[in-house]
This record gives structure tokens, sequence and C-alpha cells, in this order.
């Protein structure tokens, strides 16, 4: 009977095992199919973002084209151009002006020379004749590829018709290198875990991840969808079978030993009348084990009977307060151990302890005399011992010394008391400071105004005719006070963003004007020091929502520290474009760069990488602690990324405007 009832119980523990490894196994799958699509979308967005970031350099070859609009032009000013794109820019096989879809000028011309004289419009290849017909009638970048090269090679062909007066004029081209962007994004085409498909055909990786159900990424790129898949090295069960086994093996063993209980309980109470004996003796093993484990454990423990006197004591007694097992067993714990002016105290307790019928557990601190004399401070918990009755026949005491932890906790209180004088000290000089700032900026501005107003009216001659050299000496006083009122509006930013923040009134906002503007008016600051100024604006960038004034200062901010670190026969580049809801600006120059210890500190007010009285450069040190606010408060966000003696890329993400509509 017993065996039979054995066997049921051991049938229903291993359906409910194998349920539960079912789901555990099911956990497992969801959790590794949540990590590899977040790896997949990085990869993606990061594949996306590198091509993207390229083609926009093929933008600025087909500007160069419709300016250069002839052939002797392009081929006077083509590699000088196209040198500062091609070096700065790695994972690019050439750039390419192709007059009338000839290929004429190829940079550099090692890489695809034997393709001079090419003609692309009746290229042998049907999907090239149809690529570049595409991108002449629509006049967009049309991509074609990835496949293997003419020259050799796998590749990535963008093409951009140029016009001049309405016209088809050129073919411009450059020819991305896709394996090195691959490993520049961190995706190994050679592993058999990712593959990537377009037109439901894979033109890079294992074809065989789309047939073993992948994570799927989509990635858009101008005329281009592609299908990036994505699986665990090894396979999906692979992956986690060997978390699935460890798991079975564990569990498994609950269900034997449950098993193997359930025969024996039902066979102890056949056994129940010949084991009084065995009883007895193993009490006595307990009892023996009790005070091992007490003698063990990490706090003193006393037993005490209801007169207070100590039955039992363990070896924590005898190293913290000194005494022997025979110094203490019989003696009465108060007047042992307890100095007479806490005696009362722990009295009352206790007694009010042991004439409750429902509280069994006191906590307390008390001093605790040692054998020597010493004081230690314990925080004792003294539960009532009980018989099959209910009644109370003692005490069971545990003490454990904080005498340690309480200097400690009193050192640290003190030190926090100290830590929040000195806090409310730095909140008054802080203020002091904010107040000084504002006020200063504010009494400067009057005078300013008077002394830029009326060299204003003398240098429009409203205050009588005046000479060359007086009127130079005037446009000198004006920039001048231009540049201070400038400063002085810096420093009332700083102080109305320590009050309360900067409040921008949003509206709707062309990021594309406001671009252009600021540019065109710094160009004549970069063209004076023999700096090369882009800018490259994704035509299709839409509305963002900002304040005009302040998102003006920051990219001012940002031109001007550009042009003020980077030296003659430099570049600068601005460029925007749409990286999903996002809008992503970047000012990229090839200055001083700075060290990488010091990025962190850029965005603080007043900080400058070189703050010394004899440095080089001039200014406050407050430009981009104040455009970081104005960008933080529109919702965005603002970095850096330096090298030093290379340069210095700031990048800017601002939210796209969503436009509601209605029907």
């Amino acid at each position: 009977m017993n065996i039979a009832v054995t066997i049921g119980i051991f049938l229903i523990l291993i359906i409910l095992w194998f349920q539960v490894c079912h789901w555990y196994e099911q956990d497992l799958y969801s959790e590794l199919r949540l990590e590899e699509t977040k790896t997949l979308i990085l990869q993606a967005d990061s594949l996306s973002m590198s091509i993207k970031e390229r083609i926009s350099l093929l933008k600025g070859l087909s500007s160069f084209t419709q300016v250069h609009n002839n052939c002797d032009s392009i081929e006077k000013h083509f590699s000088d151009y196209i040198r500062g794109f091609y070096s700065t820019s790695g994972g690019i096989r050439n750039f390419a002006v192709a007059p009338g879809g000839v290929q004429t000028y190829i940079y550099p011309g090692s890489e695809a020379g034997s393709m001079i004289g090419h003609d692309l419009i009746n290229d042998s290849r049907e999907n090239v004749r149809n690529d570049v017909n595409l991108t002449i009638v629509s006049g967009d970048v049309i991509l074609s590829g990835p496949y293997e090269l003419r020259q050799g090679g796998f590749g990535l062909v963008a093409r951009k018709a140029t016009y001049v007066d309405g016209e088809f004029f050129a073919l411009t081209t450059m020819v991305i290198d896709m394996p090195y962007i691959f490993q520049d994004v961190g995706i190994n085409v050679n592993s058999s875990n990712i593959a990537l498909r377009t037109d439901n055909q894979t033109i890079i990786g294992n074809p065989d991840v789309f047939r073993q159900y992948p994570v799927l990424q989509t990635i858009y790129l101008y005329n281009k969808q592609w299908e990036l898949a994505r699986i665990p090295a090894g396979g999906w069960e692979a992956s986690i079978a060997e978390q699935v086994t460890l798991f079975k093996l564990i569990t498994i063993l609950p269900v034997l030993l449950l098993t193997i209980m359930s025969y024996f309980v039902l066979n102890r109470q056949r056994d129940l009348e010949t084991s009084v004996a065995q009883q007895t003796s193993e009490l006595r093993m307990e009892k023996e084990l009790t005070q091992k484990y007490l003698d063990d454990s990490g706090v003193m423990f006393f037993i005490l009977d209801v007169d207070d006197n100590i039955s039992l004591v363990n070896k924590k007694v005898e190293e913290l307060l000194g005494y022997t097992r025979l110094d203490i067993l019989g003696s009465n714990w108060l007047e042992t151990l307890i100095p007479k002016n806490d005696r009362q105290h722990i009295r009352e307790i206790c007694d009010s302890m042991l004439g409750s019928k429902s509280d069994d557990s006191r906590y307390c601190e008390s001093a605790t005399l040692t054998k020597n004399g010493d004081l230690k401070l314990v925080m004792w918990h003294a539960s009532a011992i009980k018989n099959e009755f209910g009644e109370i026949t003692g005490m069971l005491a545990a003490g454990k010394d904080i005498t340690e932890r309480k200097e400690t906790e009193t050192a640290l209180k003190n030190f926090a008391e100290e830590l929040s004088i000195k806090n409310e000290e730095l909140k008054s000089l802080d203020l002091l400071k904010n107040e000084f700032i504002s006020n200063i900026s504010h009494e400067l501005r009057t005078p300013m105004n008077s002394i830029k107003g009326f060299a204003e009216l003398m240098y429009y001659e409203n205050m009588g005719k005046l000479s060359t050299e007086q009127k130079n000496a005037l446009s000198k006083i004006i920039n001048s006070s231009q540049d201070l009122e400038k400063l002085i509006d810096s420093l009332l930013y700083v102080a109305s963003s320590r009050k309360g923040g900067i409040k921008c009134s949003l509206v709707s906002l062309d990021l594309r004007k406001l671009l252009s503007e600021i540019t065109n008016n710094v160009s004549h600051d970069a063209e004076s020091k023999g700096i090369r100024l882009s800018l490259y604006i994704d035509s299709s960038l839409p509305m963002i929502k900002g304040d005009e004034e302040y998102l003006a200062k920051v990219f001012w901010n940002l031109l001007n520290n550009a042009i003020k670190f980077t030296t003659s026969g430099g570049n600068i580049i601005l460029s925007a474009s749409l990286i999903g809801d996002k809008v992503h600006i970047s000012v990229e120059d090839t200055g001083i760069g700075i060290p990488h210890e010091q990025l962190e500190s850029v965005f603080d007010d007043f900080y400058q990488v070189d703050g010394s009285p004899t440095r080089k450069y001039s200014g406050t040190g407050i430009g981009l602690f104040i455009s970081k606010k104005i960008v933080i408060s529109h919702g965005g966000d603002i970095w850096l990324e330096s090298t030093k003696d290379v340069g210095t890329t700031v990048h800017v993400i601002l939210p796209v405007y969503e436009q509601k509509t209605g029907i």
C-alpha cells in the first residue's frame, strides 16, 4: 500500500517537474531573443548612421560639381576638393564625377583608374543602367548593391545626378567599402549567426539564418530596404541547452528526495512504537547539537530559569566577556552582567515579558560587565521559553556586541553634521556669486548700450562728417561693444539658469534656415583665418520645435569655438541629418582637440581647458555650459568627441516636432 502511494506521489511530482522545466526553457528563450533583438537594433542603427554619414559627403561632391559646371574647372579643383573628404572619412573606396554619364574624374586614381572612360548610362549590367537612369530622372541619391565591384572588392555604390540650368550635367559617384563599414560598426559578416538580405536575396552572411526564426530589423536607406537578421552563435537551442540541462539536473533532485521522504513518512507510523528509545537518544543528540550550534554562533546566548539564574551559555560568552562556564553557570544574570544603574530597567522589561501572554520577546540595549570590569554595549534580545502547556519555564537571552558600531555611528553622525554646515556655507557662497553675476551684468549693460549707441551715431555721421581713420576706429569700438554685449548676455544666461533654469519659448522652427543663416554670419571669420567652412543639411530634414533665439546662440557658440581653435588651412563641417525621430547636428573641426581626461568638464560653467593667465585662446568658459542648458531644455542631448591635435566633433540631438493632422 505504501509503495503504491509513493509511486503516485512520484508521478505527480514528475508531471510538475516537466511543466516547470518547460516554463524555465521558455523564459530563457524569451530573454535570449530580447538580448539578441537589442544587439541587432544597435547594429542596424550603427550601420544606417555610418552609411548616411558617408553619403552626406556625396552630396557635398554633387554641390561641388554644380558649382564647377564645366570640365576645365572640375579638372582643376577636383583632386584638391575631394582629398579632404577622402582623408577624413574611412570606408570610402573612391569618389568619381561622370560628365554626361562617362567616368572622367576618379579619386584616388589608383583605386579605380581602370574605370575612367566607362559609360555608366550604357553599362552592360541592366541593374546599373536602371539605377543610373533613376538618379538622372529623380535627382535623388540612388544606392546600388552591395555587390562585387568591377575594380574588385565588395561595395555599395551611391550615385546622385547634377543639373546645370535644369539640364542633366554629370553623375557623382561614391563607392563605400562595405567590409570596412561592417567591421567599423561591429558586425562580423563571416559569422554564421548574422545575415543581410534585400529583395528576398541574401547578399551578406549566412542564408540559413533566415530559416532559423531569427530576430529581424529593417533598415531604410534612400531607395534601399535591407533586412538584417541575427541568431545566437550556435543557434537558439544550443545557446540555452547547458542552462536547461543544469536546471533539470538540479530540480530533479528535490523530486527524488521528496519521493524518498514520502516513503519514509508513510512507513514512520508503523515503526512509531519501536522508536521511543531511539527518540530519547536523538533528543540527547539534538541537545548536544544545539549546544554546538550555539557555540558556533556569532552572538552570546544565555538560557535563564524563571529566577533569572543562568543554566546554559555558549562559547561567545567566554570570548566576549571573559567568563568560563564554571564561573557563570548558576549565577544571577542581572547581578553578574548588568551594571547597577541599568538593572532596574532590564528587570522591568523581563518581568513585563514573563508576565505577558502575548508579547514573548523584547529588544533592549544595555551596558554589560566583563570579568575584568570593563563595559561593553550589548543589544539584547530576550525570548520566553514555554513548555507544551504554554507555561513560561525560562528565558533565552541573545546578546550582540555593538560597542564598535555605536562608536562608528556617533562618529558618522558628527561627520554628517559637519558636512551639513559646510554645505550650507557653500550654498550661501554660490548664491552670492549668482547675485553678483546677475547684478554686474545688468550694471554693465546700461553704459555699454550708451557706448554702442553713440558710436553707431558717430559712425553713420549723424553727428558730423568723419575721416576714414575715425570711421575705422569707431568700427572697432562697435565690434568690441558687440563682443562685450554677447559676453554680458552669456553672463545673464548663466545667472538665470542657476536661479530657475532657462525658459524657452518652443515654436515650429525651420532648422535648415537657422543653420544656414548662422553659417553665413560666421563665414567671414572663418575666411579671415583661412579656414574652409562647409555646410551639409539633409534635404528631408523636418521642422523641429524650438526657441530660435536660444538655438541660434547654441550653434553660434559651437561654430565660434570651432573657428577659434582651428588654425589656418583647417576644415569645419556643420552637418544635419534625420536619425529615426531625432535630428542629429554635428560640428566637426580639425582644430587643436581636447585631452581625453578633460572631456567630462568642458560643459561646466566657467571651465577652460587652459585656464592659465598666459593661455593662448581667449574666452570665459561659459559657451558650452549655456549650450548644454539650452539643448537639455529642448528635450535634447549634447556631447563631444575629441582627439588632441586631431580635432573635435560636437554632437547635438534634438527631437522632431510632431505635427498633428486632422480630417
